[in-house]
């Protein structure tokens, strides 16, 4: 429904991604703060858990609206878990008619094959091997690496830095 409102509708499909990628893709420089040629990047500073978390957010509240229905929520994605290390059904049957399907995105990643935090490291391996490294992968991250805001957030955005 969103993919049907004209590009330049707040609401639109094009809008949001347009919103999502200005903050991941360069689309905004560190001009005003004298580093015309640094980009400020949300991805590995503290910014990113809030900044996607607020645009989950609001992606929730427009998806309501055009479906009319106030209490829509985003199904949750567990997957560092092992039931979930695979991308769920939801998105995969009837690719090609899903409404989600983007022809242009990388299909690499579609079943059989799993989800891959270690690539290319782990080419060619068993898949119980795969997710046994994918979730030591995960538990370092998120666990064990965590030992302070920092590392578990990501660094502070400053001035002159990306």
């Amino acid at each position: 429904m969103m993919k049907d409102y004209p590009e330049d509708h707040p609401h639109s499909w094009v809008q949001q991604a347009k919103i999502h990628c200005a903050y991941c893709n360069g689309g905004y420089s560190q001009v005003q703060s004298g580093f015309p040629d640094l980009e400020i990047a949300v991805h590995n500073s503290w910014l990113f858990f809030p900044f996607h978390r607020w645009y989950l957010y609001f992606l929730e509240k427009i998806l309501g609206k055009v479906l009319v229905d106030p209490t829509f929520a985003l199904p949750y994605w567990n997957w560092d878990n092992p039931a979930g290390i695979a991308i769920p059904d939801m998105y995969e049957v009837g690719l090609r008619k899903n409404p989600l399907f983007d022809g242009l995105r990388n299909v690499t990643h579609l079943p059989p094959t799993l989800i891959d935090f270690q690539h290319p490291n782990n080419e060619g391996k068993p898949a119980a091997e795969k997710i046994d490294i994918n979730l030591a992968t995960m538990y370092s991250q998120m666990i064990t690496s965590a030992t302070d805001t920092t590392s578990f957030m990501g660094g502070e955005l400053v001035a002159g830095k990306v």
